[in-house]
């Protein structure tokens, strides 16, 4: 567990980490917003202990956004001032102490701090764990339509091949009586008995199409083994096109019958430092979000489908992935919400409204990135995911970079990108 003791004065500051650090309690300290977002960058935090009102910083707004961006326990170091205590209730933080040796209040908010990000790991999990067995009938669709053919193919080639047998070994004994006259009339017989012709033009198409289907097969199989891949600590240089057609390829079957996906991927995105199996959750969350959105705007038009495009842009310092879709758009009221914990849209039941919330800390919090929205009502929404290209190294480890920003919500249609078919 980490813990930050923000104050400007060093003596205060000690006296608060000795009160709070333990063995399983690691604590920073800071007396500025630049001690602030190196001890943030190093390693997420689950708790702040910071000295009220921020007067000691230039911009206290922007000092105070980056707690909270960072960190979702936030605890006001003040005085016994009514007045200044409910200003930081006001700002969001949970508790105000104002001594340190209050030690039975430091301990509760501790305590309270551990069991907020247990629940917070809990609920990534489980949204993880309820995408995965949504997707679950699916995959088992896009599976068994291959396996099939597969099977199929092979009972063909099973067939075909006694029949092959049966004629080769008939020609044979034919070649054995070559000097009977009738030798010629016989084996013309036999291979129109056996329909040569179409066993020679069957067989080998089968054949293909039984490889199609276990290469298909395999990259199914693939795909959901690097889709889940097991969780990380450290940031990984990633193939974001690779990343995205392997989730493409997890969710086909809640796109394919209600949109038509195209894929534009921008060949100067080089690698980029990320948490794989944290970006490939975001990035099935939202291609799932554009389906279901599609899904609420043709329901009453049988045949009539969508569009769903996913891009990947160079942006200076970023790499940007955009995912566009064509469904229902999102009413100007409710954009600013879209990010905000158990709101959904959709019927009871039907979702949680964890999946853009944890979208938000894990692009944000996790990689220092930032999240828009772009949406208008019967035309379409675009999420826009802009991850820093360059994080600093700590050892030989990527560390997120230090200044990241919160998520933006445009109420205007998406831009319109150059279409690419696939």
């Amino acid at each position: 567990m980490h813990v930050l003791i923000v104050d400007p004065d060093s003596q205060l500051r000690d006296v608060w980490a000795d009160r709070i650090a333990t063995e399983s309690i690691r604590v920073s300290t800071s007396g500025s917003e630049q001690e602030t977002q190196s001890a943030i960058s190093k390693e997420p935090l689950s708790a702040a202990f910071v000295r009220f009102p921020l007067t000691y910083s230039d911009s206290p707004e922007a000092f105070l956004d980056l707690l909270r961006t960072h960190c979702h326990y936030l605890v006001a170091l003040t005085n016994d001032d009514s007045s200044v205590m409910e200003d930081a209730y006001e700002q969001g933080f949970l508790d105000c102490i104002l001594d340190p040796r209050q030690d039975s209040a430091i301990q509760a908010n501790i305590m309270l701090a551990e069991r907020l990000n247990r629940l917070e790991q809990r609920l990534a999990q489980a949204q993880k764990l309820e995408s995965i067995g949504e997707l679950a009938a699916g995959i088992a669709h896009e599976i068994n339509t291959p396996i099939q053919y597969v099977g199929d193919n092979t009972r063909f080639v099973q067939d075909s091949c006694v029949d092959l047998i049966d004629a080769l070994s008939r020609c044979s004994e034919l070649a054995h009586n070559a000097g009977s006259a009738d030798v010629a009339s016989e084996i013309r017989v036999l291979l129109e008995e056996t329909d040569i012709d179409y066993l020679m033009e069957e067989v080998p198409s089968a054949i293909r199409q039984t490889l199609e289907g276990v290469d298909r097969v395999a990259n199914i199989v693939r795909a959901m083994k690097e889709f889940a891949h097991p969780g990380v600590s450290e940031m990984v240089p990633t193939d974001l096109p690779k990343s995205i057609e392997n989730t493409l390829m997890v969710a086909r079957n809640e796109w394919k019958y209600v949109a038509e996906l195209e894929t534009e991927f921008d060949p100067e995105v080089p690698l980029v430092p990320c948490l794989p199996g944290e970006l490939n959750q975001v990035l099935l969350n939202m291609v799932v979000n554009a389906a279901h959105a599609i899904g609420d705007t043709i329901r009453d038009r049988p045949g009539e489908k969508g569009t769903i495009k996913v891009s990947t842009h160079l942006r200076g310092t970023h790499a940007e992935i955009r995912i566009a879709d064509s469904g229902t758009g999102i009413p100007a009221e409710d954009v600013e919400k879209v990010f905000a914990p158990f709101y959904t849209t959709k019927a009871a039941g039907k979702g949680t409204g964890q999946g853009l919330a944890i979208a938000q800390t894990v692009i944000v919090e996790n990689h220092g990135g930032r999240i828009e929205v772009e949406s208008e009502v019967g035309v379409g929404t675009t999420f826009i995911i802009q991850v820093p290209l360059e994080a600093r190294r700590e050892g030989s480890t990527f560390a997120a970079p230090s200044m990241p920003t919160a998520p933006v919500c445009v109420v205007h249609a998406p831009q319109s990108p150059i279409h690419t078919e696939v």
